[in-house]
């Protein structure tokens, strides 16, 4: 064979091994995995609504004040006598016992002067009567007999008849005695007297003291009832009723209160678009100005749920979920308490989505957990 076609061949020999151990390499090579499109959906867990009766709560929050106050002026003027109780901030007194006493002997000894003119007044009227009257000279006959300059004026007699009753004009008696009558309610004034039992708050006198008139002598009032005055808003007034129970609570005690609702006011702060509603509590460990918290326990129900107020956009609308995509949907808020909202206006089967942030109507989401339990029930509520 000739040296060409040897070398030839052989050239042919080595490419053909070549080609068939680059096949051989290329079969034994994995072939390259196709990468995965990522899911860029926002991923949210939902829960599914269902409606129960629900008993409407309001909460409340405001200052006590005593139901039975008063604040004590003097109407008279002079020095302030020692009682057996002094008048101090913390001593209790019983209704009708002695507060306050003003000395009142001069005013006492103008009243007996008032009242000896009086009875001369009558002596001197006598005769006249035996002759022109003689049927009612015996009634002031017993009148003048029973007069004691050192007790109340009685009243005098009554005439028989216009005459009469124009003699005793005449004489200046019916306009003495009720000078007199004057000067004993004013002689009153001089003793201040408790209205109800009750203790004193404030104190700005003190015995020795020259008191005058008009002057403010202290504060007296009934630690036992006082007034809790609250606001309410105007979707909320309608479903209060007076007698309703109010629990109430104050920061320094682990003893809830019971209240009741005994007043609410016709008016409406304009600025506010609230109502003025009145609860009536008692308490050994309440005080004047003190602060409670509470619920009104309304007699109102209806189908409603409760919803963490953080689901609430703007108030007034919540996020359904609806084949796969975000969707508003506007609510109706009957109350709210803390971190809850009692809502209605949701059918049952509604989906909610549980998360509020970077959502827009017409956002698509991907669920990862759906939950069939109702948000909330009437045991929540009441809890």
């Amino acid at each position: 064979m000739k040296p060409t076609i040897k070398n030839t061949l052989s050239l042919v020999a080595v490419l053909s091994g070549s080609i068939a151990i680059m096949f051989l390499l290329m079969s034994m090579k994995s072939a390259p995995e196709r990468k995965t499109q990522e899911d860029t959906r926002i991923v949210v867990a939902t829960q599914t609504v269902v409606n129960s009766d629900i008993q409407i709560t309001v909460p409340v929050m405001g200052k006590i004040s005593a139901r039975e106050k008063i604040t004590l002026f003097a109407e008279v003027s002079g020095i302030l006598l020692s009682s057996e109780n002094d008048f101090l901030a913390g001593y209790e007194f019983d209704k009708d016992d002695i507060l306050l006493r003003i000395n009142s002997e001069e005013s006492e000894l103008n009243l007996k002067a008032q009242r000896s003119n009086l009875m001369t007044a009558v002596a001197a009227l006598l005769p006249e009567l035996k002759f022109d009257y003689p049927q009612s000279y015996v009634n002031w006959e017993n009148y003048l007999q029973a007069f004691d300059i050192n007790s109340d004026t009685k009243p005098l007699p009554e005439a028989l008849n216009e005459r009469e009753s124009y003699f005793v004009a005449n004489r200046g008696i019916a306009g003495t005695y009720y000078a007199i009558k004057a000067s004993e309610s004013r002689l009153d004034k001089y003793t201040i007297r408790a209205p109800f039992d009750g203790s004193v708050t404030e104190s700005h006198i003190k015995p020795g003291n020259l008191v005058r008139n008009g002057q403010t002598l202290g504060v007296f009032l009934n630690p036992s009832l006082y007034d809790l005055e609250v606001t309410v808003g105007i979707n909320e007034i309608k479903h209060i009723s007076v007698g309703d129970q109010v629990t109430l609570y104050s920061g320094t005690s682990e003893v809830d209160l019971m209240g009741t609702v005994s007043r609410i006011s016709d008016g409406l702060d304009i600025n506010s678009q609230m109502v003025k509603v009145f609860i009536t509590v008692s308490g050994s460990d309440l005080r004047e100005g003190m602060y409670l918290k509470g619920e009104i326990q309304t007699s109102s129900s209806m189908k409603a749920i409760v919803l963490p107020r953080k689901l609430l956009e703007s108030n007034d609308t919540i996020l359904e979920v609806q084949d796969g995509k975000i969707n508003r949907l506007g609510v109706n808020v009957v109350s709210t308490r803390g971190e809850e909202a009692v809502v209605t206006g949701l059918e049952d089967g509604t989906t909610i989505s549980l998360r509020t942030q970077n959502l827009q109507n017409g956002t698509v989401v991907r669920v990862v957990e759906t939950s069939s339990n109702n948000l909330s029930s009437a045991s929540d509520l009441a809890s």
